[in-house]
């Protein structure tokens, strides 16, 4: 029988993270360069990033905004997904 490799949490949130990060920065950047308007779907994708920045006074500059935004936008994807993960394996670990 062959030994399954399994991911840890950590390292499974972390890279799924990343995907988000990089979905939030794609909905940003297509709704300021190339949009004259938010795109549609906007406040979905990149949600967990614009209610982030809601703790900030919005008198902040552009960088240091966008890398705001990008860090919760990942860190909110990293903790649903951690959370998720965990309760999703010991909800099949009960299971057996």
């Amino acid at each position: 029988m062959k030994r399954q490799r399994v991911m840890s949490d950590l390292k499974f949130a972390g890279l799924w993270a990343i995907v988000g990060l990089v979905i939030g920065f794609s909905a940003f950047a297509m709704s300021y360069w190339f949009s004259d308007g938010p795109i549609p779907g906007y406040k979905f994708l990149a949600g967990p990033g614009v209610l982030t920045l809601r703790m900030f006074s919005e008198e902040i500059s552009f960088w240091p905004k966008l890398s705001l935004m990008m860090f919760g936008q990942y860190l909110v994807y990293f903790v649903a997904i951690l959370i998720i993960r965990r309760v999703v394996r010991v909800s099949l670990n009960e299971g057996q």
